[in-house]
């Protein structure tokens, strides 16, 4: 006699291969709306060619500091270009503003960056009206813009 398999059974592995396909798509799904990208493309291939006349630096504590001069900026900048950026749906709840980088270019507001704790950032996009937040992956050298702040320079 042949041993005929339960409709049942049958049921519970359709159920469970659905269930299986089902998460491996929205994990897909979740990579193609949160990829990773990078500071270089987010921020400074936006700016371009373009001089960035004005850059502002506000540390958490309160101590602000206005950059005229173009390698400074620049410096500011090339200090940021490495990393690397995870897009995120929300800050964690522990985060804390280190920072918050404005910059201008002829004294509009082109970019405002804020980091949190060396681990999360924010960049809003004032000419497209645009806030992204982004988990950093890799470290981050907050060195130069320490530097900055605590000469005054």
């Amino acid at each position: 006699m042949k041993r005929r398999r339960s409709p049942v059974a049958f049921g519970i592995l359709i159920v469970l291969l659905v269930i299986l396909v089902m998460q491996l798509d929205f994990t897909g799904l979740k990579n193609r709306m949160y990829p990773n990208t990078t500071f270089t493309k987010e921020v400074i291939e936006k700016i371009g060619d373009k001089e960035v006349p004005t850059m502002q630096l506000i540390q958490f504590t309160g101590n602000t500091l206005v950059l005229k001069d173009k390698e400074d900026t620049d410096q500011i900048l090339n200090s940021l270009a490495p990393l690397k950026l995870k897009r995120v749906n929300k800050l964690p709840d522990t985060s804390i503003e280190t920072y918050y980088i404005v910059i201008r270019n002829q004294g509009e507001k082109t970019f405002g960056i804020s980091l949190y704790d060396s681990k999360n950032m924010v960049i809003t996009n004032y000419k497209d009206s645009s806030t992204q937040r982004y988990k950093i992956t890799n470290d981050v050298d907050l060195d130069k813009i320490n530097k900055y702040l605590e000469n005054g320079q």
